[in-house]
């Protein structure tokens, strides 16, 4: 009802924050086909605030990482998905299951996310991360373009 009521004044941008959580398979199958169809037809934007690749992968172009309330991969969401750069994002995308293999335990991020407004000094996911560099823990880094990414990463320089 609300995302009939909002489509309903022909905005320019819709911003859905978990549009189909607790529904089931077919109902947000439903739902995500009638925000693109109405979208397609009113020339409206949508950005999709949710936790569910599933629903990235089937309505989204672009994606955008986020960690700590920090942006940390911007990519097209193929790219993002097949080949993530980001340790956090990489992380994310191990966790998910396989509809292929069967494994005994998912893989899961180490850690646990800071408590709110108790962010480490440096990088948020320092922490947390495998791959962390030794100015990790002081530096937070800056959102770069890297290969056609935008990443928030010392691993990954920017491109020049």
């Amino acid at each position: 009802m609300v995302i009939a009521l909002a489509l309903c004044s022909e905005p320019r941008l819709i911003i859905a924050d978990e549009p189909t959580t607790s529904l089931d398979v077919s109902t947000q199958a439903q739902i995500l086909a009638l925000m693109r169809r109405l979208a397609a037809e009113l020339g409206t934007a949508i950005i999709l605030v949710t936790h569910d690749m599933g629903v990235i992968a089937e309505m989204a172009d672009r994606v955008a990482v986020m960690y700590a309330g920090r942006i940390v991969e911007i990519g097209r969401v193929r790219e993002v998905i097949l080949s993530p750069r980001h340790p956090y994002t990489l992380g994310l995308m191990r966790s998910i299951p396989s509809m292929t293999q069967r494994v005994r335990r998912l893989p899961q991020i180490d850690g646990a996310m800071p408590r709110l407004g108790e962010w480490p000094p440096g990088c948020p996911f320092h922490p947390r991360c495998a791959q962390r560099l030794p100015h990790c823990d002081s530096r937070n880094p800056p959102l770069v373009a890297h290969r056609g990414r935008m990443l928030a990463c010392w691993l990954y320089p920017g491109d020049c």
